[in-house]
C-alpha cells in the first residue's frame, strides 16, 4: 500500500519536470513525469457517478477504495519511501485527493502566464514543418494570436491548468499547496 503520497500539479512549463529531476537524486523518492492515475481516477469517478448504470451498485465507501486501490496498483512496485505523483489535473481533483490522502501535499509549480506562452511559442516556432497536437484545426494555429488565444481558452493545456490551480488555492485545502516559482532568467 501506499504509505507516503504526495503530488505535483500546477502550470505547463513551469518546472515540474526539472523538479522530478531533483527529488529523484534523493534514493528515498520516486518523482516521475506525469502519471496516467490522475486520468484513472477521473474515468473511474465518471463510470461510478450518476447517469452511469452502475452508480447505485457502488457505495461511496467502495468508490474510496476502488480510487485507493488505484495508487496501490500503480505504485506497487515502488520501494520508495516518498512517492511524488506528477499530474496537472490534481489542482482539479483536490478534493478527492485529500479525502484519500489526508496527510499528503501538493506542490504547485507556477510561472507567469505570458512566460509560458512565450515557452510555448518557441517551442511551435522551433518546428516549421510539423504540426503539434496542441491545436486541432488550421485556423487555431494560424498565427501567433489564435495559437495563445487556443492555449487559453479553459479546456486547453494553460488554461485548464491555470482555472484548476486557482481554485485549488481558493479551496478549503489550500492549506495542502506548496507553491513553487519557476524563475525567468
Amino acid at each position: 500500500m501506499v504509505r507516503n503520497l504526495h503530488f505535483i500539479s500546477g502550470l505547463p512549463r513551469s518546472g515540474s519536470t526539472l523538479l522530478s529531476a531533483i527529488l529523484l537524486q534523493n534514493p528515498r523518492f520516486h518523482a516521475g513525469m506525469t502519471s496516467p492515475v490522475s486520468a484513472l481516477v477521473s474515468a473511474v469517478i465518471s463510470q461510478v457517478s450518476a447517469g452511469s448504470e452502475i452508480s447505485s451498485m457502488v457505495s461511496t465507501e467502495q468508490r474510496s477504495r476502488i480510487l485507493r486501490g488505484l495508487f496501490d496498483s500503480y505504485y506497487s512496485g515502488r520501494t520508495e519511501d516518498v512517492i511524488f505523483d506528477t499530474n496537472r489535473a490534481w489542482t482539479s481533483q483536490l478534493p478527492a485527493l485529500m479525502e484519500l490522502f489526508p496527510n499528503a501535499k501538493l506542490i504547485c509549480c507556477v510561472r507567469d502566464v505570458s512566460w509560458i506562452m512565450d515557452s510555448l511559442e518557441r517551442r511551435f516556432r522551433s518546428s516549421n514543418f510539423e504540426n503539434t497536437k496542441l491545436f486541432n484545426s488550421p485556423s487555431e494555429r494560424a498565427t501567433v494570436y489564435t495559437r495563445v488565444e487556443t492555449l487559453a481558452h479553459p479546456n486547453r493545456l494553460v488554461g485548464f491548468a491555470y482555472q484548476a490551480l486557482r481554485e485549488a488555492c481558493w479551496s478549503e485545502h489550500s492549506s495542502k499547496l506548496m507553491i513553487v516559482e519557476y524563475g525567468n532568467v
